[in-house]
């Protein structure tokens, strides 16, 4: 499978799967889907803000959402999500453009370039249309986008759904790390858990989820437990649950580290550099960026082959991502 065609499937799977996850939170889309494990919405959000750059009505549908939706969204759990100086600015760039429509200090964008027309890079990768009247929160983060206005037709989300556990649990325990904690105590399916697991899975520092764990604690909603030399700590689930009203509770997945993934790999794909490598050099290449990603996916439980040293390994690699992606 050539390279433009494993990018493009996965985008193609990608889009699917986004899509159908937005339509469950109120994006205005259809799907037959109903799921029963629990969103991360800011992982989800840079996910698509990626793979939104060849999904424009995809990327502006999400922009009409957080319109509506803002106040349920951590920014510094979006920032802290960031893995690089591409996630970075597409994330400054949303800021900036939603901190023009709703004035909030939390909205301010960061780190802008203050480019101009002329040296920044096509936000969306798959359009050759000139942009005349580019958007100037993204023109400051170096994207050339196109204004656009934004549909109004996305709704709140029925907090009753096990995919939008999360902002149930923030209505309840506020936007921070208290809220991200019980969810992936109440969705891990692990019975005890330590800080470090926490940290990894809620995108807070350790000094965070022990002050939120401490909190949860003397309420008497979290138990802590010595095992070895570390804490670890545990949640009443049926209380929970029967406090919920809810017969089962969502599932896990550990959605920041694959999407981290997707995200690392959509960009590589991208690079127009590796059009015209030979299946050696290309096999070799994917072999380095394989091992870099492997403890997102090992964390994320993906489990991958050995790199091995054929030429062959750009396509054993690339179906192995392809057959991640959540259907």
């Amino acid at each position: 499978m050539s390279i433009s065609a494993t990018r493009e499937e996965l985008r193609i799977l990608l889009a699917s799967f986004l899509w159908s996850q937005w339509a469950q939170m109120g994006v205005l889309a259809n799907t037959e889907r109903s799921d029963r494990w629990a969103a991360d919405p800011e992982a989800l959000l840079l996910l698509t803000f990626e793979v939104g750059r060849e999904e424009p009505r995809l990327f502006e549908e999400v922009l009409d959402w957080l319109i509506k939706n803002e106040r349920l969204i951590s920014v510094q759990r979006l920032r802290n999500l960031v893995r690089d100086d591409a996630d970075r600015a597409l994330v400054e760039a949303v800021l900036g453009w939603l901190g023009e429509r709703r004035r909030r200090p939390r909205l301010e964008a960061r780190n802008g370039t203050n480019g101009t027309a002329t040296d920044a890079q096509p936000f969306f990768r798959n359009s050759s249309l000139p942009v005349t009247d580019p958007d100037p929160a993204f023109l400051a983060q170096g994207l050339l986008k196109p204004r656009f206005e934004p549909s109004a037709k996305s709704q709140a989300p029925d907090l009753l759904l096990p995919i939008t556990f999360a902002f149930r649990l923030r209505q309840l325990l506020g936007i921070g790390a208290r809220a991200e904690t019980a969810r992936v105590l109440l969705t891990i399916g692990a019975p005890r858990v330590n800080v470090q697991v926490l940290a990894k899975s809620t995108a807070y520092t350790k000094r965070n989820v022990q002050e939120a764990v401490t909190s949860l604690t003397a309420t008497g909603v979290l138990f802590s437990f010595e095992q070895g030399n570390e804490q670890v700590f545990s949640i009443p689930r049926d209380r929970w649950a029967q406090f919920l009203e809810l017969d089962q509770l969502p599932t896990q997945q550990d959605w920041p580290q694959l999407f981290a993934v997707y995200r690392r790999v959509l960009r590589w794909l991208a690079d127009p550099a590796r059009e015209g490598l030979s299946d050696y050099m290309l096999s070799s290449e994917m072999r380095t960026l394989a091992e870099e990603v492997a403890p997102d996916l090992r964390f994320a439980g993906i489990r991958t082959g050995p790199a091995g040293s054929d030429s062959s390994y750009f396509e054993k690699f690339g179906q192995e991502l392809l057959d991640s992606v959540p259907t």
